[in-house]
């Protein structure tokens, strides 16, 4: 972890969960990004005030990317900063790092927790909601909790062994690879929730002729959300439009 005392370095990883607290059309996350690495810079450049202010206007430049994502610039910039300090590196090659970063690990992070993980995470939620609401609720953070946590964490720490430590996670990771198999598993999930939900109908004194026409309306909703992520249609967008179904379905 470098030369960070444990003390600072956990104050660093907890301030990175508020990098969007003061969100901005001018700088959108620089405000966060500085003040989640200043308890490192007093560290760093402690006993040096002119530096420590420089350090800390670098890292008030402009500055977006996905807050989960991020925890990877957070502790590569760092270790930067740690090299620039002992003049093992140059200054100005730390801003360098973060734009050259943040577009493509804002990209990665979208697709992957906004557009696969939160969708296979709600519709699990929803699955086991039908069990009890609270043991939904508690599926759908936890699941989403779990992983997002251990990027964060697993991020950061491979950050922080420098640069090239932080791209070798970032393959060895291959997160888009995994977005590809949370969407399918999301649609599967989706396909399930249909059964189970037609399911319930089916079993409740019905004729045979409505049973009948009602789990070919789940093996319908299954093919069309099927063919939707097919299409690229956000994950997003279809459990919006299979939610309002819901509503109306369950409307009294």
């Amino acid at each position: 972890m470098g030369g960070l005392s444990p003390q600072v370095w956990r104050r660093v990883w907890r301030r990175q969960f508020l990098i969007q607290g003061c969100w901005n059309y001018e700088g959108m996350q620089n405000v966060g990004f500085a003040y989640s690495v200043l308890p490192a810079l007093r560290e760093i450049y402690s006993g040096r005030p002119e530096e420590a202010l420089k350090s800390v206007k670098r890292h008030l430049e402009f500055f977006n990317t996905h807050p989960v994502m991020g925890a990877v610039i957070l502790g590569a910039g760092l270790r930067l900063e740690e090299r620039a300090a002992s003049g093992e590196a140059d200054p100005r090659g730390i801003g360098a790092f973060k734009v050259g970063l943040m577009g493509s690990l804002g990209a990665i992070g979208d697709s992957f927790f906004w557009g696969a993980l939160r969708p296979v995470a709600s519709v699990a939620g929803a699955i086991l909601a039908l069990i009890h609401p609270l043991v939904g609720i508690a599926a759908l953070l936890l699941l989403y909790n779990v992983t997002h946590l251990a990027v964060r964490s697993r991020g950061f720490a491979a950050g922080m062994e420098g640069q090239e430590a932080a791209v070798a996670w970032l393959k060895k990771e291959a997160l888009s690879v995994k977005t590809e198999d949370r969407k399918l598993m999301a649609a599967i999930l989706g396909g399930v929730y249909a059964g189970v939900f037609t399911g319930q109908y089916a079993v409740h004194g019905e004729t045979g002729l409505h049973t009948v026409v009602l789990f070919l309306v789940g093996a319908a909703a299954i093919h069309f959300v099927t063919m939707m992520f097919r299409k690229a249609v956000s994950p997003s967008e279809i459990l919006s439009f299979l939610l309002l179904v819901g509503v109306l379905i369950l409307w009294r």
